[in-house]
């Protein structure tokens, strides 16, 4: 078994839990494929680490999106990989420019929560 592959075994934080300032629920409810959200992967051992995750299914109480990139500390996740969260996981929400196309994402890196 190669250690350095392993996966470590995480949960995704309450936002509202860690944070003061969250996107409110008018502003998750309004989630669309293609935004990106800010979640908190909380591993069993080590360090919580933020990730930017694409959205690509919006459901009633579940959305899925998309990892943007490699988790610096977390093992099994890598970007691309299929992750499960709720409304009150997002800590933030970069809206789908109307330009992009669901499948092109624009950088992350503009984002307020609100």
């Amino acid at each position: 078994m190669n250690l350095f592959r392993r996966s470590t075994p995480w949960t995704l934080a309450d936002a509202a839990e860690r944070h003061a300032r969250v996107p409110g629920a008018e502003a998750t409810s309004a989630l669309e494929v293609g935004d990106a959200v800010k979640l908190v992967v909380v591993p069993r051992d080590g360090l919580e680490e933020r990730v930017w995750v694409r959205v690509t299914t919006v459901g009633e109480e579940e959305l899925v999106g998309s990892l943007h990139s490699d988790p610096a500390e977390l093992r099994g996740l890598r970007a691309g990989d299929a992750v499960t969260f709720e409304r009150r996981h997002v800590l933030a929400i970069a809206r789908r420019e109307p330009s992009d196309s669901p499948e092109t994402p624009s950088g992350p890196d503009a984002t307020v929560g609100k």
